[in-house]
């Protein structure tokens, strides 16, 4: 029985190659495509559970591929490049993918981060018991559709960003280590001292930010850890936001 079905975008034949070699001995079924336009192309005419796509690409790059991408589907998307700089990771996350690997990358690594991603999938499909909806001060969240609005305006949070908010939220108040956020959120496949959870701080503070000024009630202690300060509970609206 097949694990899911996966969409290999990558200009590399090479790189195509080593990918189908791993996932299909992992048990999933997988296609390529060796440009952005023909993987948008086979997306927009199949469908699929997940999506890898590699940055540098001629004429269309990973960056625009992906928000083209997230223009008609929310399919979970991993870039694996070999750009292995901070500011790549952000951009390439702020264009909606859910995970950034780095090449040369560890089998074990492409198949556990791949696994996650279908693992909050299948988690997302399922209904929520009642009760689904939390309310912290500003921020409402709705588990089953992962709808968050903050003071009455919606707010998108894909993939990893969602799961990292509710459990800043859920522990309130609470210092969250570094090795805590990243079991929670990411169930141990990711390493507790990789840059993964930085970028996700920092794209979660800014959306705060840009929502209604709340990301400086999400703190960081410095070789500590974060900390959503309870204090947004009794946040106000900033003047102009209706």
């Amino acid at each position: 029985m097949s694990e899911g079905s996966v969409l290999v975008i990558d200009d590399d034949a090479n790189s195509r190659e080593l990918l189908r070699i791993i996932l299909r001995a992992a048990g999933y079924l997988v296609d390529e495509a060796f440009s952005a336009e023909e993987g948008i192309a086979m997306l927009r005419r199949g469908s699929y559970d997940l999506v890898t796509l590699d940055i540098m690409m001629p004429e269309v790059d990973g960056f625009e591929c992906c928000r083209r991408i997230r223009g008609f589907s929310r399919v979970p998307i991993i870039f694996i490049t070999a750009r292995d700089q901070l500011y790549d990771e952000i951009v390439g996350l702020e264009a909606g993918a859910d995970d950034y690997i780095t090449k040369p990358f560890q089998r074990e690594s492409v198949v556990g981060r791949v696994r996650a991603a279908l693992r909050r999938v299948a988690i997302e499909r399922q209904q929520a018991p009642e009760g689904h909806r939390s309310v912290y001060g500003p921020i409402a969240v709705d588990a089953r559709s992962q709808g968050v609005t903050i003071f009455g305006h919606p707010v998108d949070f894909p993939g990893k960003e969602f799961d990292l908010l509710i459990s800043l939220c859920a522990h309130m108040g609470t210092l969250m280590s570094k090795e805590r956020l990243t079991q929670l959120v990411w169930e141990g496949d990711v390493e507790s001292d990789s840059k993964t959870l930085e970028v996700h701080i920092y794209r979660l503070r800014k959306k705060l930010d840009q929502a209604g000024g709340l990301g400086r009630f999400l703190e960081t202690r410095r070789y500590r850890g974060y900390l959503l300060n309870a204090g947004i509970l009794d946040a106000k609206p900033p003047p102009g936001l209706t």
